[in-house]
């Protein structure tokens, strides 16, 4: 079994897979930010959004231990209830953002999501209510660690997803609520990115447990990049641009083979 201090680095090694290599999205973001491409990332990400919460209700409803289950909580909290941080509520002022940038907000709020985010839920779901508990909560809650202060420390101001992403588009400071709210909630000192290390390096207590959740990290990684390379592909090809290849973005399953006589 690993002790704290080398846990916490298992766990950071297996999160900068998220930003070693730039997604497609990460890309367009810094050589080709404009209203269009960002359009079809808001669109994609408000879905995502909208259910975010309730993949925490099922980890907390599995979760027998009050303090985990507080956290859980308090997120869920500032998510779906009140954000100390701004008027709207999380998800709101996500939409508040997808309005600004042009989109119809009754669209915005019917809409379900393209094949590759409804693919994304379905495996933020299943993981949510079909694992344990920790490996659940390790997979969720990796999207919020891989922009916490420790990982911003390690990789850099890429890891920080706030306004500055946007500051080609001129948006107002309604528009951009909702990131300086997610810098508040993750990237800061003590928030989502930062609470979840001790929870995990607080009941991740055996060899085994912490393979778990180190595995369930990285599943959920992969699924984000897959998903973030796709996205940054119809953001290039709305804008007019030819898109990168995703040919070898994702690595091929190695199979062993059978021994022959």
């Amino acid at each position: 079994m690993r002790q704290p201090e080398q846990f916490e680095e298992a766990i950071l090694d297996v999160l900068q897979q998220r930003w070693e290599v730039p997604t497609y999205l990460e890309l367009f973001n810094r050589t080709h930010m404009n209203q269009e491409g960002a359009r079809v990332y808001a669109l994609e990400h408000c879905v995502f959004g909208a259910n975010f919460p309730r993949w925490l209700a099922n980890i907390t409803g599995n979760c027998p231990h009050l303090a985990a289950r507080k956290y859980l909580i308090e997120n869920m909290y500032v998510e779906e209830v009140e954000d100390p941080t701004i008027a709207a509520n999380h998800y709101e002022s996500l939409v508040d953002f997808a309005v600004a940038l042009g989109l119809d907000r009754d669209f915005v709020l019917a809409y379900q999501g393209a094949p590759i985010t409804r693919m994304r839920m379905a495996y933020c779901d299943w993981v949510s209510r079909q694992r344990p508990w920790l490996e659940a909560f390790a997979a969720v809650a990796s999207g919020e660690m891989s922009r916490g202060t420790r990982m911003i420390a390690r990789v850099g101001e890429k890891a920080n997803l706030s306004r500055r992403t946007w500051d080609a588009l001129k948006l107002d400071d309604k528009a951009l609520a909702h990131w300086d709210a997610a810098d508040e909630a993750d990237s800061h000192e003590g928030g989502h990115g930062d609470v979840p290390f001790d929870i995990l390096m607080t009941y991740a207590d055996t060899a085994a447990q912490q393979d778990a959740c180190l595995a369930a990290m990285a599943e959920f990684i992969a699924v984000t990049r897959l998903w973030s390379d796709q996205i940054g592909v119809w953001a290039f090809e709305v804008s007019g641009l030819e898109p990168p290849p995703l040919t070898g973005r994702q690595p091929r399953p190695v199979p062993k083979f059978a021994l022959t006589a």
